[in-house]
């Protein structure tokens, strides 16, 4: 089995949109077949937690790249409604982790 990721989502205060996008993202995890423990974080406690995987809006991660987070991958989610976009950008991430 392969070892649980730790994926933190990310919005502007850590609350409202960060939690609507922890559900998403720990759907879209199990569907795929993987076990993730997700929390949530705002933009500036983002850049100092190390995990696998960040995921936020395109604006946010750019941001946390420029700043040096500590994540493994940033994945960038135009549309948190978009399940597919989601579904895709994570697996790619999660393939890169786990094959390194």
């Amino acid at each position: 089995m392969a070892r649980e990721l730790y994926i933190l989502t990310v919005c502007g205060l850590g609350t409202g949109t960060a939690l609507f996008l922890k559900m998403q993202v720990s759907k879209v995890v199990r569907e795929l077949g993987y076990s993730a423990r997700v929390e949530t974080a705002d933009a500036s406690q983002a850049k100092n937690i190390r995990c696998d995987i960040i995921v936020t809006a395109p604006d946010l991660a750019k941001m946390l790249r420029s700043q040096g987070a500590y994540a493994k991958e940033i994945v960038e989610i135009k549309n948190y409604m978009n399940k597919q976009e989601m579904k895709e950008k994570l697996k790619a991430a999660i393939d890169r982790i786990l094959s390194s």
